[in-house]
């Protein structure tokens, strides 16, 4: 297990405080990020006050992450250590059901969130607010040299979300 740092939420409404807990390790197709950022969206607000209902505490919030690649699986193709990435609403999904196979990840029924999720074994999924985070390769996106980190790391939400949209349409 890979020991982590972060600020989580012990029950809803309650402030964020430091928080260890302890994450899976690397398997054979999963990429270990070392965070360098991660933005505050209000979902995380309203996920941490469980103002939409069903959170699962403690809560580590944060689905804006960017970062560097610190470890890969034996099977990753998609990137090696010291990579800049981003890492946004989603760390895994099936891969077997319609959805999965046709691109549309979003729309599967075990579909694992960055945070208040769980992961496909059961495990509670801890998001951004820490200091590592271990993600499929799939659910993980390169971030040229010339995006700041920093400025990068917003774009994870809502600037993908439109550009999925327009993508689409």
């Amino acid at each position: 297990m890979l020991k982590t740092k972060g600020y989580a939420a012990q029950v809803a409404k309650a402030p964020l405080a430091p928080y260890a807990f302890e994450r899976r390790e690397v398997r054979d197709h999963d990429v270990l990020v070392d965070i360098q950022y991660c933005g505050v969206c209000h979902s995380d607000i309203h996920q941490a006050r469980d103002e939409w209902g069903g959170a699962i505490f403690p809560m580590v919030p944060g689905h804006e992450i960017t970062g560097v690649v610190a470890r890969v699986g034996k099977h990753v193709t998609k990137f090696k250590v010291g990579d800049r990435v981003g890492v946004g609403v989603f760390v895994d999904s099936c891969r077997e059901c319609e959805e999965c196979k046709s691109g549309m990840e979003q729309y599967c029924d075990r579909l694992a969130q960055t945070y208040n999720s769980h992961e496909l074994d059961g495990t509670p999924t801890l998001g951004g607010y820490s200091d590592k985070i271990v993600v499929n390769e799939d659910f993980v996106l390169n971030v040229p040299d010339n995006l700041p980190l920093n400025a990068t790391a917003p774009l994870l939400c809502a600037g993908i979300i439109g550009f999925r949209s327009l993508r689409l349409s």
